[in-house]
């Protein structure tokens, strides 16, 4: 929305203290907080003021509001008309929980305002206020998007989300791997474990923050889980810290996976991508944050589901690197279509080297044949 609101759509009251032919002297009265104003009017005055072009007058009323007693801020939220004022006042007060929660159970309150508030709060009882409303959520599915996106939503207060959605044929183009959260929440529907009690709540907040997780290097973890399976030695310390990760990942449910790979880091997706739940394997290769360098990591990986595979091929930024169109035609998962797109982009030592691999298809090494064959005329 465009602040400060109108000043027709604001009190006479506020107009006079700090509407543009409010006299500077007024203004600066009013952003102190000691103008004659009733708490709604006086809340809508330092709202209108902290949007000033005067920036040393903005700070003031920033700092008057931000210092206002939660008697006064309330009861003016709760009483406030104007949905405006009410936006504004949402993000001059998002650190205040409290004042955020009047605010989001004020009828006034606009879907875009409210959808602002998903997508920027930390605090966990607002956004579970904000989930609670499935009027608003079915009215505004941008909401349910920016619950899941947001990392602070606790993991149950997502399902509940998404599965309003899935109920009501609701697609949610927001989130990256929206099909994959919905079969694997229907799966969790029909066999009764989405209506048991979570350990999915502290298990993936607890993945999110735990320092040791998050500083993880995904470049380290990848390699160390690939040294373990070879049976090779590796760093004592990463290996414990790459263990420890697994395992809390492995008492996750699928959908708590999904999002995990479609939020987390990239050490966190490096033992996500190596799950034997293609759900999961999908959200990874899908995850918005995801690096070209895990994709070259990744496109190596005989244990990628087909259509993993697929979706790698489809990204023309992706396969614009040599490397992942020579690890796509070499990787025996790799449909023969996909590879013979790929492998006349190779280069000659490479085709030469396919003939005699063991690992890839025989009409791949047949291929190579061929084309080395044709390029030697």
């Amino acid at each position: 929305m465009a602040h400060p609101a109108k000043t027709e759509t604001l009190s006479p009251q506020v107009a006079k203290v700090c509407g543009p032919n409010a006299p500077p002297p007024l203004k600066a009265m009013a952003a102190d907080g000691l103008a004659p104003l009733s708490p709604t009017d006086l809340m809508t005055a330092l709202y209108v003021l902290a949007f000033d072009g005067d920036h040393s007058l903005a700070d003031k009323a920033k700092s008057t509001l931000a210092g206002l007693p939660a008697t006064v801020v309330d009861g003016a939220l709760a009483q406030l008309e104007n949905a405006v004022v009410l936006d504004g006042l949402a993000q001059l007060l998002i650190a205040r929980p409290e004042a955020v929660e009047k605010i989001l159970l004020n009828r006034t309150l606009a879907d875009e305002t409210a959808l602002w508030i998903a997508k920027m709060t930390a605090d966990e009882r607002t956004l579970e206020i904000i989930a609670a409303n499935d009027q608003r959520l079915l009215a505004n599915p941008a909401i349910i998007e920016a619950l899941y996106n947001n990392k602070a939503a606790r993991m149950s207060t997502v399902d509940r989300a998404v599965e309003l959605a899935i109920r009501n044929g609701i697609e949610l183009t927001g989130i990256a791997s929206f099909a994959e959260v919905k079969t694997a929440l229907i799966g969790e529907i029909e066999t009764g474990a989405a209506e048991e009690p979570t350990s999915n709540d502290a298990v993936f907040k607890e993945t999110l923050e735990r320092e040791e997780w998050r500083d993880l290097d995904a470049t380290e973890v990848s390699e160390t889980l690939t040294a373990k399976e070879a049976g090779e030695d590796t760093s004592e310390e990463t290996e414990e810290k790459v263990e420890s990760l697994r395992q809390s990942l492995s008492t996750m449910a699928i959908s708590a996976k999904i999002r995990l790979a479609t939020l987390g880091t990239g050490a966190q997706r490096a033992v996500l991508i190596r799950d034997s739940n293609k759900l999961v394997v999908m959200a990874v290769i899908k995850a918005p944050s995801l690096r070209e360098s895990e994709i070259t990591q990744y496109s190596r990986y005989r244990s990628l589901p087909e259509e993993a595979i697929r979706h790698i091929s489809k990204n023309r930024e992706w396969t614009k690197q040599y490397t992942v169109k020579l690890n796509l035609v070499q990787n025996p998962r790799c449909p023969l279509e996909i590879a013979l797109r790929f492998l006349v982009h190779l280069r000659t030592n490479d085709v030469r080297a396919l003939e005699r691999d063991k690992n890839v298809p025989q009409a791949v090494a047949n291929a190579a044949r061929k084309l080395r064959t044709k390029r030697r005329r």
